[in-house]
């Protein structure tokens, strides 16, 4: 076929030359989809861990803004049953009381401070911050208006009280975890350990 008689003829793409390129059309369009739906489901995972992190962080400052003697968990009313008690990463079987959390105990130990009073000196109300939140909770749930991006989820502190290396004085150890309130899977965890001179007030006797 001559240049001029190619230029005048009026073939075009056959049917099988045009489901080939539809089919090649389509394999880009769902790698395209795809894409999009994996990096959605990313930036969701991303943004639960971020809010779980903050929530423990604000846990843990609860905490970091009380004494010694105020720091521990109502543990009568702790968790006996569900992921609070077995997640043995951070509760450890066997435990009395439960998951060998400590209610709030001065520098020698003896139990003076209340978790559920809501006034006097030796109360620990005496130290919520200005959202309410009471640390002695140990199995807070965070949900609808509470939480910042209404997502459920479980705020779990556990705290281990006595001497937790040998041959130093006794301490205090707090975790907290975040949990999925759907799948209870852990999405934050944090761990601070308290010292007996934490948060002393001026002019007490040193620990």
């Amino acid at each position: 076929m001559t240049t001029v008689e190619h230029a005048q003829a009026e073939e075009g793409f056959g049917l099988i030359e045009l489901l080939i390129a539809m089919v090649i059309l389509q394999i880009a369009l769902l790698a395209i989809v795809g894409a999009f739906g994996a990096g959605s489901a990313a930036l969701g995972r991303a943004a639960k861990t971020t809010t779980a992190s903050s929530l423990a962080d604000q846990q843990m400052e609860l905490y970091r803004a009380m004494p010694y003697d105020a720091i521990g968990l109502d543990t009568g009313n702790a968790p006996t049953t569900g992921m609070y008690v077995s997640d043995t990463t951070v509760c450890p079987a066997s435990q009395t009381p439960v998951c060998g959390n400590s209610g709030p105990v001065n520098n020698t130990g003896t139990s003076t401070w209340s978790c559920t009073a809501a006034s006097g000196s030796t109360s620990v109300s005496t130290y919520f911050t200005a959202n309410n939140i009471n640390p002695c909770v140990a199995h807070r749930t965070v949900t609808g208006a509470t939480s910042p991006d209404s997502r459920t989820y479980y705020v779990d502190t556990y705290i281990k009280y006595g001497t937790l290396v040998s041959n130093t004085r006794p301490s205090k150890q707090v975790t907290v975890v975040v949990r999925d309130g759907t799948t209870t899977s852990e999405l934050a965890l944090i761990v601070s350990t308290f010292d007996c001179s934490t948060g002393n007030a001026a002019n007490t006797a040193p620990c």
